[in-house]
């Protein structure tokens, strides 16, 4: 039995009774306290009842008054400063107290001779179900006081008594249930209820004889009481058999003209199904096996409607507003009667009596078909009312399990959050979370038990309907955090979820036992024993070993070597006009990855001037185009608003002026693109060239272009390109070479197909099986059902992540950090189990398995040599988008040329927006107004990228007030047009990621921002953030923010507030940017910068210097820094010691001016661990140092460093450099590292590269 379904379980019955009751007592039952408990319901009772009878009210105002003397006796007693236990207003009364028994005793006969009145109202129907709670009360306060003096009475409760008990409790319940207008307007009713009245009274006069006669001495009553009991049991049995026989009760409760009905249902009739559900249990225990199962279901299913629906439904809701809801409301009130009838009539037969079977089999049916009808009724109610929009979605979608078990972790860890959070909105659902989430987590880890199964229909229809399920989910917790709606139709909601996820449970177990022994063998891509999806499929190897293997298999073209000469030879041959050369083929042949191999070919690199590359696509827009090519070609960026189209295009054409240039244009799909940005590419009769890649021949043709179409691969180089993916160059094992030949051979020549096939075959393994199975699934497939194949064969946890690349424009090449970023706040990444890795190591992993997949190209490498940017193929993307837009998680906004994400409906309830703005538009405010007024009807945002929307379209104070209302926001990348972010930004409590873009200028953060707990990284792109307005206050009361990792950009002084609160209490950063002044302290005689070696997990630091550097300087860098980069600081090369010493530094950027002088001199010892040094636009002029100085330096970048005569001969015989870039240096710099390569040539070393652009004469 599942422990969310259980309710609380009783005591013995009569402590139960006690401890609900409401009559706390302290010690043992007063005497006094428990006649005039009994009394004072009898005479309310009696008194309103019998409002017209003369002598019967005078006789209880007599009495009254005189109860009245006793208990004011009694505060007056309690009032003296010693009060006696055995004083004489005590003693009196008691005297008093007894003498009332005879006069209850003629009041009931003068009760029996009259009549009540004949039209009770509620409150009368309210008192008959408070006198039942007395009677129950006073029948176990009186046995506590008998057994005080007489123990063995207990005895006599136990016995005796608990049957009388239970059928009181049961007939109070009853009572509860019937409406109101029953009483008014039905014979039967009224009478009954004067039944009831007359049980109830003729107890209470039982009770206070009795009390009293022992209390005379007449102890054989108590004696006799059981036998008594005995006698009111069997009245009661005869009444409640009466009652509950009445078939027509159920139909009585149905009044679709009575919208007034409100019968007195409260906690006690819902402890009642508690009551029940313990009887039952118990009752279950001696039951016949055949009716065993169907009695714990039975039970089960109460335990969960009690839990999960009964209260909410029955309490908070007692005058339904719609008829769906009234309804409802009836059969829960009908089932709760009708197991009451179940469990009284049961325990007429004998145990193991015939008919008592046979009562059960008929009963238990009916009672879980009426189960089942409730749990109907809520589904519909909550589609009909609360669900109705997205249900249409729903409904509108054909079967489709992308993504399925990743979704479900998403949503769990929503829940998981919220649970965790602990915040005082979230009590009133709580308990219905936790349900969901157990039974989510239940749920979704069968599911990975038995994942290799997934593949027939009906499992598929399963896993639809679970993530129908967890949509609901989402959607209900979403509607409740953003303050929509009532909160019972959010308990509603997750009822109905939890009610569905327990139904597909028992299918999902039932079509396992089907299904096991008949499913055909699958290739082994996920555990069936994994505990959790984050570990569930084989990661890539590690960041060093990945980047090894593709770099090999990258570098190396296959089939190509022929073609990529004959097209080096059209390139630097022939005529010295300008001309256009067009490498042309299908999609997926190679025509990228040819184009790139000749783009970086050092005969290329050195006949050309210039080189730049763009890519056009089907969408483009020719101003980004040009001004990208601008910037390779200048080596500087202009901003697109700061110069006119027509003077932009001038100034490229005249850089390209009298220069031998190389220009490829990938992926250009028709004459027209080329029409469009031809205009500042000059024939100057130099050689200069062209060159495209497309599809279509008939464009080639058209450009005046000479054509050169691709072949397809010949089985036997399929075959060298698969062996080269797989294994590197390695020998391929013999048992695997046949049918690795015929793989290769079924991709019919396609290289995208041989890739992507050795991308599933590498996570795999050397199963001969399986590559077997790999093999058969190829024979009938095109080019579009490899890139399905290769999708299905992902783990769960990276399908998302794949098809994530569908949301950014064709050819885009996508930041690696920022797409990290943005699968993290999707919910995409899981924290795995081990907690060894943080969510961004673990979502730098899934980009490497993506990588060694072959399903991501990696568009640049960081400085530290992971993925700095990366892109799809092409066919990739499509798919990526159709499979988006056929699980309607995709729709493209063309008016803004943005792309929404969705979580499960089209409209409301869209959780991503990312926009990706068309430069050509011509902006205005009215835009710019519609546009965030449009972004602000969807209220469950998780993320909202605006940061490819030009400044000019920047946010003003009342836009990001606005957004601020976006409070599930996670993600917000915005271009500002303000000086300072309003307070109202710390509504965003789930917000992670904050990016400030394109504003440049101070801008202010509010104090409001650091009370984000949940922030990891604030970005503040080209200039700094202001923490002038912050008072002393905030400073001192500033609070840690353990989950902050990055923060760029701060303004930093030795001493400042921003040192001593902020900085001080980020000692979990990682990533800092940050603005240094100068700090002279003129005890020590030096520039003292602010003290960081506190940040003991800081990895990278950017310094920016404002001002001219005083020296010498102090600096106090942390020993675990990585990666520095230095601007403006003006130091001379000697103070560049402090830097060296760093003893885990791997990359130095050192840029505009940070260090001044004319030569560098390098000593032993230090930089020991660099692997990436970057000079850029620094004065240097000579620089001596050796191989031994950088002994694991990988790459070296020198950018206009234009006055620097050479590089260091020496660094040829590095061995680990692999790569000299350098762009806009001297020629006699150039010529060195020429000079370089070639020794190293010589050497037979080819594996140091160089790239140049540009050169100049100093």
């Amino acid at each position: 039995m599942d422990s969310v379904d259980s309710p609380p379980q009783p005591d013995a019955p009569w402590t139960w009774i006690h401890r609900r009751s409401g009559h706390d007592h302290d010690g043992p039952v007063g005497l006094e306290n428990l006649l005039i408990s009994i009394w004072s319901p009898y005479a309310r009772f009696v008194s309103k009842w019998y409002p017209e009878h003369q002598e019967l009210q005078a006789r209880l105002k007599h009495s009254d008054q005189a109860v009245q003397k006793v208990i004011q006796g009694n505060e007056e007693d309690m009032g003296s400063a010693a009060p006696s236990p055995t004083t004489t207003t005590t003693k009196t009364g008691v005297s008093i107290l007894k003498s009332l028994a005879g006069e209850i005793c003629k009041m009931e006969d003068l009760r029996d001779d009259s009549v009540a009145i004949t039209s009770p109202s509620s409150v009368f129907a309210g008192e008959v179900v408070s006198l039942m709670d007395s009677v129950v009360q006073n029948l176990n306060d009186t046995f506590i006081f008998l057994a005080e003096d007489n123990p063995t009475i207990l005895h006599v409760k136990e016995e005796q008594v608990q049957d009388f008990e239970e059928r009181l409790i049961v007939f109070r319940n009853f009572l509860s249930l019937i409406p109101n207008r029953l009483l008014i307007s039905d014979e039967y009713y009224v009478n009954m209820f004067d039944t009831v009245q007359d049980l109830a009274l003729g107890f209470q006069r039982l009770f206070y004889v009795v009390v009293c006669n022992i209390i005379n001495g007449v102890e054989e009553l108590a004696m006799e009481l059981g036998e008594m009991l005995q006698v009111m049991v069997d009245d009661l049995d005869n009444f409640i058999v009466g009652f509950i026989g009445d078939e027509d009760f159920e139909s009585l409760l149905v009044d679709d003209d009575d919208d007034g009905d409100n019968p007195t249902v409260d906690e006690k009739a819902l402890e009642f199904i508690n009551y029940l559900v313990h009887k039952l249990k118990l009752m279950m225990l001696s039951c016949n096996e055949d009716v065993k199962d169907p009695f714990g279901i039975l039970i089960d299913e109460l335990s969960f409607l009690r839990c999960n629906l009964m209260e909410d439904l029955l309490l908070l809701n007692k005058n339904p507003i719609i008829k769906e809801m009234k309804s409802l409301t009836i059969s829960t009130r009908a089932l709760i009667f009708r197991t009451g009838s179940f469990f009284c009539k049961s325990r007429y037969f004998k145990q193991e009596d015939e008919q008592m079977v046979e009562y059960w089999c008929l009963k238990i049916p009916d009672l879980l078909r009426a189960i089942d009808d409730i749990k109907q009724k809520a589904s519909d109610l909550f589609n009909h009312c609360f669900f109705s929009s997205r249900r249409s979605w729903q409904s509108s979608n054909s079967p489709s399990t992308t993504n399925v078990l990743e979704y479900v972790n998403f949503v769990i860890n929503k829940v998981e959050q919220l649970l965790h959070s602990k915040a005082d909105p979230l009590n009133a659902l709580e308990r219905h979370m936790e349900n969901v989430y157990e039974q989510l987590v239940s749920m979704t880890k069968l599911l990975c038990d038995i994942v290799q199964h997934i593949g027939s229909s009906h499992m598929e229809f399963l896993l639809t309907r679970f993530k129908d399920a967890a949509y609901q989910a989402e959607y209900v917790i979403d509607s409740f955090e953003a303050g929509e709606g009532l909160i019972w139709g959010h308990k509603l909601g997750l009822f109905v979820v939890i009610k569905d996820v327990k139904i597909l449970h028992k299918e999902l177990k039932a079509a396992i036992l089907t299904m096991t022994t008949t499913c055909d063998p699958v290739i082994p891509t996920i555990s069936s024993t994994a505990p959790s999806q984050a570990n569930y499929y084989v990661k890539g190897g590690s960041k060093g070993e990945i980047n090894n293997r593709v770099e090999a298999a990258d570098n190396k073209l296959v089939g190509f070597k022929d073609a990529e000469a004959e097209i080096i030879e059209l390139l630097t041959g022939g005529s010295r006009q300008l001309k256009i050369v067009s490498i042309v083929g299908m999609p997926g042949l190679g025509k990228t990855t040819l184009a790139n191999s000749v783009y970086k070919h050092p005969s290329i690199n050195l006949h050309f001037h210039v080189r730049a590359w763009c890519c056009v696509s089907q969408v483009y827009e020719k101003d980004s185009l040009l001004f990208d090519i601008f910037d390779q070609i200048v080596g500087k960026t202009i901003q697109s608003h700061d110069t006119s189209r027509e003077d932009f295009v001038q100034k490229l054409y005249q850089s390209l002026k009298g220069r031998k240039y190389l220009i490829v244009i990938d992926d250009i799909w028709d004459i027209e693109a080329w029409n469009d940005l031809k205009g500042p590419f000059p024939d100057d009769e130099n050689g200069s060239r062209i060159l495209f890649t497309t599809r279509h021949r008939t464009l080639a043709l058209e450009a005046n272009s000479i054509p050169y179409a691709l072949r397809m691969l010949s089985p036997e180089e399929s075959c060298e390109l698969l062996w080269l993916r797989l294994f590197n160059g390695e020998t391929c094992p013999p048992e695997l070479s046949t049918i690795s030949k015929r793989i290769a051979r079924n991709c019919k020549g396609l290289p995208l197909a041989v890739i992507l096939i050795a991308g599933i075959l590498k996570k795999t393994g050397t199963k001969e099986d399986c590559w077997e199975h790999v093999s058969n699934k190829l024979v009938s497939l095109e080019a579009s059902g490899i890139v399905e194949f290769s999708y299905k064969h992902l783990p769960d946890c990276l399908k998302p992540c794949f098809l994530y690349f569908g949301t950014f424009p064709e050819d885009t090449t996508i930041s690696a950090s920022k797409l990290i970023q943005l699968w993290i706040c999707e919910g995409f990444v899981q924290q795995p189990n081990l907690g060894h890795n943080s969510l961004e190591k673990e979502a730098e992993s899934y980009l490497n398995d993506l990588v060694d997949r072959s399903l991501v190209m990696i568009g640049s490498r960081s400085s530290k040599g992971g993925v700095k940017a990366c892109r799809i193929h092409d066919v990739l993307q499509d798919f990526c988008s159709a499979k988006l837009q056929e699980e309607r998680f995709l729709v493209r906004e063309q008016y803004f040329g943005g792309i929404c994400v969705l979580h499960g409906d089209r409209e409301k309830h869209i959780g991503s927006l990312l926009y990706y703005y068309k430069s050509g538009r011509a902006m205005n405010f009215r835009y710019m107004e519609f546009l965030y007024d449009f972004i602000l009807q969807y209220e469950v945002l998780l993320v909202l990228d605006l940061g490819n929307v030009l400044i000019a379209c920047s946010a003003d104070t009342s836009d990001l007030v606005n957004i601020a209302k976006l409070v599930h926001l996670r993600y917000l990348a915005i271009g500002v047009g303000t000086d300072e972010i309003p307070s109202e930004i710390g509504n965003l409590q789930n917000l992670e990621i904050f990016i400030l873009i394109d504003s440049f200028r101070e801008v202010m953060l509010p104090e409001a921002i650091w009370t984000l707990a949940r922030l990891r990284h604030i970005v503040k792109e080209n200039y700094f953030f202001s923490f002038k307005h912050y008072n002393q206050d905030f400073f001192q009361n500033f609070s840690q923010l353990d989950n902050l990792k990055s923060i760029c950009s701060l303004p930093l002084r030795h001493g400042d507030d921003v040192e001593k609160f902020i900085l001080r209490r980020l000692t979990g950063i990682q990533k800092l940017g940050c603005k240094f002044s100068n700090s002279w302290d003129d005890s020590t005689g030096c520039n003292i910068f602010p003290v960081l070696d506190y940040l003991s997990e800081l990895e990278s630091l950017k310094v920016v210097f404002l001002g001219k550097t005083l020296y010498p300087c102090k600096f106090s860098f942390p020993s675990n820094l990585k990666k520095l980069s230095m601007s403006y600081s003006r130091l001379p090369w000697d103070e560049i010691s402090i830097i060296g010493q760093l003893p885990n530094l791997q990359v130095l950027k050192l840029l505009n001016k940070a260090f001044e002088g004319q030569q560098w001199d390098m000593r032993e010892g230090e930089f020991q661990k660099l692997k990436f040094l970057k000079l850029d636009t620094l004065n240097i002029e000579r620089w001596n140092a050796s191989c031994e100085h950088l002994p694991f330096l990988e790459q070296l970048v020198v950018l206009s460093c234009q006055k620097l005569e050479v590089i260091p001969s020496s660094f040829g015989e590095i061995p680990t450099l692999r790569l000299i870039k350098m762009k806009w240096c001297s020629f006699s710099s150039t010529d060195s590292v020429k000079k370089i390569l070639e020794e190293q040539r010589d050497m037979s070393n080819d594996q140091l590269n160089f790239t140049v652009v540009g050169a100049i004469h100093c």
